[in-house]
């Protein structure tokens, strides 16, 4: 389906003249909010006086003193976290770090299809019987109410960091460490699960002694990067430091997982992240039991490290193969239930889905009809779903809204999860329609497509591409820029992919340019004429030659 191309307002006449930039270079950061020299400066060359003292954040004094009295008494520390590439990566540097303190710490990450998310009586019940009193948890536990009063029965502390939003009333834990509550004097809330595992290992150093090991920023780039986090201030930082360090890794694990991948050491960016690394490593937990990939985080044994990346090579495979079932069969329910248009909120569900895939169907029909979106494993007695959602539409506050009781829920404004009884599902979707209809209605149903600016290839080329890798690492409100060029001459064009994708040579200025256009083959037979495209441009390396690729996010015939 063809996006709506959203063009960002320009820069007032003379900014780029106060700034000493180009055309392009001034628009790119007016932008991302930039207005001064001071400014611009702030953006390009980020240090790490991005990063904050972990002291500002609430409780974490307390959560230090008691980890150090841990350390020093032998105790056994349990660390819970989460079965995505967020609580894994987490999990892994709070284990590793506490091991390199010379604590006995212990990792239990819950089976997503048996437990799901969170702390549960079950896994509680295990920690206290391995001989855990004191018990962290990374990416979770900030609404674990009851979870954590059980903990406190069985003679467990629990220090919760999270950096979910909190609802009702917070758990008795020792410490809970949060950049989002309402007292939190901490100036950047917008860590992800990692970051805040990271935060508290920064500061117990500077209790007991010594700093983290250098290798812990690669995980904090993977689970930042793996959970969306904004690629701003220190989140920016994180990823900035650690995938320089991901390019150099010793990390035996990283390197097997790279090369399964088919990544170049030396060349990976967050895109080689997000397409390559993180859904390998997202997948053995979609689709059961999340060690594999902790293992493979955590071991020192090349060996090992290459049958762990085989291992989640092949269930990454699968998840593929059942995503794209999943995809298939949310499709036709939507088409024959909504024969007359698309909801304002799409709901699909079967007994059938497996819950690590839920997100990924509602990611998917999210992305492609521009509206939110839940995914449901029907069950007998219990419903589990992930929801997906987009700007104008806080999916979290339409469920905390909704009023129904769940037995699990949380998320983000455009990412959710929950689970509900049977009986009250239908219930919730009459609710979730209300609330959304008033919300979406009047908005086109196709992706927006947000882009910097009308510009051709031969003007960003150049010095202007010199200065976009500046801004780099591209994410979550940094975006890697897209840029409108109009009425380009196509020299060349052909399918590739087995027909999924659109190989073309476009003429500008004299200029011929290579490009691609994922899953656009399709569109073979409309671009001869002359086209205007949404692109990206990139370094593109074939058979030892790198050279400009420019990477087509849209593309329509010229002058419609």
């Amino acid at each position: 389906m063809a996006k709506n191309w959203k063009i960002m307002p320009p820069a007032p006449q003379g900014f780029e003249a106060t700034l000493g930039l180009s055309r392009v270079q001034a628009q790119l950061l007016y932008n991302r909010g930039v207005r001064t020299s001071e400014g611009a400066a702030n953006l390009v060359d980020v240090d790490s006086g991005s990063s904050h003292d972990p002291a500002l954040l609430p409780d974490m004094g307390v959560a230090v003193r008691r980890v150090a009295a841990a350390l020093k008494s032998g105790e056994m520390i349990g660390i819970f976290g989460d079965f995505d590439t967020d609580g894994i990566t987490g999990t892994a540097l709070m284990v590793k770090a506490l091991r390199d303190m010379g604590a006995d710490a212990t990792p239990y990450l819950p089976d997503r299809v048996d437990e799901g998310h969170g702390l549960n009586p079950d896994a509680l019940l295990q920690l206290r019987d391995r001989g855990v009193t004191l018990l962290i948890t990374v990416d979770c536990g900030a609404t674990a109410v009851d979870e954590i009063q059980i903990a406190r029965g069985y003679g467990i502390d629990t220090i919760v960091t999270d950096h979910h939003a909190l609802h009702g009333d917070p758990p008795t834990a020792v410490a809970l460490i949060d950049p989002k509550r309402d007292d939190s004097a901490y100036p950047y809330s917008e860590l992800t699960g990692v970051g805040m595992a990271y935060k508290l290992v920064q500061a117990i150093h500077e209790e007991i002694g010594g700093k983290p090991a250098d290798d812990l920023l690669e995980l904090v780039a993977l689970g930042t990067v793996a959970d969306v986090g904004p690629l701003t201030g220190e989140n920016r930082f994180f990823v900035m430091e650690g995938l320089a360090r991901i390019n150099s890794s010793s990390n035996p694990g990283i390197r097997a997982l790279a090369e399964a991948a088919g990544m170049t050491m030396g060349a990976i960016d967050t895109s080689s992240l997000s397409f390559g690394l993180i859904p390998r490593l997202n997948a053995a937990g979609r689709l059961g039991s999340a060690e594999t990939s902790f293992e493979l985080l955590t071991t020192d044994d090349d060996s090992r490290a290459h049958t762990l990346a085989a291992e989640l090579e092949r269930c990454n495979r699968e998840r593929q193969a059942l995503t794209a079932l999943g995809i298939e069969e949310a499709d036709e329910q939507l088409s024959t239930r909504h024969p007359s248009g698309i909801p304002p909120i799409i709901v699909v569900g079967d007994k059938s889905w497996k819950p690590g895939i839920l997100g990924l169907i509602a990611g998917r029909l999210c992305e492609a009809h521009y509206r939110p979106a839940v995914a449901v494993q029907v069950g007998s007695e219990e419903c589990r779903a992930s929801a997906r959602s987009i700007a104008e539409f806080d999916i979290v506050d339409a469920l905390a809204g909704a009023g129904e009781e769940f037995v699990k829920f949380g998320g983000h404004a455009r990412a959710a999860g929950f689970t509900i009884r049977t009986d009250k599902m239908r219930e919730l979707v009459r609710k979730l329609t209300e609330a959304a209809a008033s919300q979406v209605d009047g908005l086109e149903p196709r992706q927006e497509l947000t882009v910097e600016m009308a510009a051709l290839p031969s003007e960003v080329a150049g010095r202007n591409f010199q200065f976009i890798r500046k801004l780099a690492p591209f994410g979550a409100e940094n975006p890697s820029p897209v840029f409108v060029a109009r009425n380009l001459q196509v020299v060349d064009a052909r399918a590739v992919g087995r027909g999924r994708h659109l190989k073309l040579k476009l003429g500008d200025a004299g200029s011929a340019w290579d490009a691609i256009a994922f899953g656009q083959g399709d569109q073979l037979e409309s671009v001869w004429g002359g086209v205007d495209i949404a692109y990206g441009m990139e370094h593109n390396t074939w058979q030892g030659r790198t050279n400009i690729q420019l990477v087509i996010e849209d593309l329509r015939p010229a002058d419609r």
